[in-house]
């Protein structure tokens, strides 16, 4: 009888055991033919390409009344005028240059050799001075003047026609919206 219970034992012993191989092999057979609950998609944004700064203009406050404004021209030709204080516009307008009129600029900049003068003629010893700021980028330099007191005429007389060229232009009202 004793070796009877033993053969029982055996026997429901190796039942159990191929059933959990089987179930085992049934399990990985169902992950491999399974889908997945959850489905990820990566999307890229695209990349916008940048509309470049070529020209930027800017007159600084002073204690007075003196014009104070911002003016970007950028390579599609886009331009935005803010007018800040004591300008006949105030507020955001925009406009657009031609590539003459960019390429004018340009030229003008280089007679008087813009881009070999200092970045900066200033005196913090004077204080109620309007500050012109100009920003010249050509595919070979970038060049940022902050121009105050002591200023070359040759420099002085660059920033009253581009001053006056941009000044002249029909500037709209704008909104980025």
């Amino acid at each position: 009888m004793k070796a009877g219970i033993q053969i029982f034992f055996l026997a429901l012993l190796a039942f159990s055991c191929k059933s959990n191989k089987d179930a085992a092999a049934t399990a990985s057979i169902e992950k491999e033919n399974s889908t997945p609950d959850t489905v990820v998609v990566v999307l890229e944004k695209p990349t916008e390409q940048k509309d470049s700064l070529l020209i930027g203009f800017e007159k600084t406050p002073c204690f007075g009344r003196c014009p104070v404004y911002k003016v970007k021209v950028f390579q599609s030709g886009f331009a935005t005028y803010e007018g800040l204080n004591f300008t006949e516009k105030l507020g955001m307008y925009s406009s657009h240059f031609t590539e003459e009129e960019i390429a004018d600029i340009f030229k003008s900049a280089a007679e008087i050799s813009y881009f070999s003068f200092e970045d900066k003629y200033d005196n913090s010893m004077i204080s109620d001075l309007p500050s012109t700021i100009s920003t010249l980028h050509s595919e070979e330099e970038k060049k940022r003047i902050v121009a105050r007191v002591n200023v070359p005429e040759s420099l002085k007389n660059f920033h009253k026609n581009l001053a006056v060229t941009l000044q002249e232009k029909d500037w709209q009202p704008y909104s980025e919206r």
